[in-house]
């Protein structure tokens, strides 16, 4: 036996034409219809009957209703219950092991107070040091630099007086006379003063520049005897010094 789903409105509409076509809904209307035109007494029926009219209609329809599927109940899906997932710890950055302590820096030989002697070895050591070699070769090429400077400079001066004894001789030849006594005294004694100016304000500054600057390049290379300083027992004893470098390296002058 197939039932109907009441709660498909398409299986309910389908069920109703089913009933509307079949004989015992014809029989119903018909019985209905004739009911209506039978005059306004009717006569009463015996109570607890049924016309056998009605009864079929009454029957058939309860047999096709009973035809009907009874509606399927819902399916019971299991309920879900969500639950929220604990939240992931936050994962910190991991510290990084602190660094070790830095050694200790290893104290170095202090060689600047060395004698001549005791710097001897140590110079023939350097001077096996092709960068040493380099470096004192720079210092060498920068002396002469300034040294050329210096000579250039000071021609210049001397030529300058060379051009006014020159000029002095040519304007006494044209007036008969010679250069004065008097007059070449003030040419030299302006030229010898004017060289003192010269070296006092441009060639000693210029080369204790140097000597200072070639001190602490030859410290840093770790040449014995060698730092800055203007004391004249330790510049002497770092002049011997660099006699030695120039014998070994091939070199000429020094500090």
């Amino acid at each position: 036996m197939s039932f109907t789903n009441i709660n498909d409105p398409a299986g309910v509409k389908a069920l109703l034409d089913r009933l509307r076509t079949s004989q015992a809904w014809q029989t119903l209307v018909t019985a209905q219809a004739q009911t209506q035109e039978q005059p306004s007494t009717p006569q009463p029926a015996p109570s607890g009957t049924e016309t056998p009219a009605s009864s079929t209609s009454v029957a058939a329809l309860l047999s096709q209703l009973n035809s009907a599927p009874a509606p399927a109940p819902p399916a019971e899906h299991p309920r879900q219950v969500l639950v929220a997932a604990p939240p992931s710890p936050t994962k910190q950055p991991e510290t990084p092991p602190s660094p070790p302590p830095p050694a200790p820096y290893a104290v170095t030989e202090d060689v600047r107070s060395l004698t001549f002697q005791q710097a001897l070895p140590r110079l023939a050591q350097l001077s096996d040091d092709p960068a040493v070699v380099s470096a004192i070769e720079r210092l060498k090429q920068e002396q002469d630099k300034v040294e050329r400077e210096l000579w250039q400079e000071r021609t210049a001066i001397r030529a300058k007086y060379e051009e006014k004894v020159k000029v002095a001789k040519t304007r006494a030849s044209l007036i008969g006379t010679g250069l004065s006594k008097h007059e070449a005294e003030m040419l030299s004694q302006a030229y010898e003063k004017e060289l003192k100016r010269f070296d006092a304000e441009r060639v000693l500054p210029a080369w204790d520049g140097l000597v200072t600057s070639q001190q602490a390049a030859l410290q840093r290379i770790c040449v014995p005897t060698m730092f800055p300083t203007a004391v004249k027992n330790d510049r002497e004893r770092q002049q011997r010094v660099i006699q030695v470098l120039e014998g070994i390296v091939g070199l000429a002058g020094g500090v």
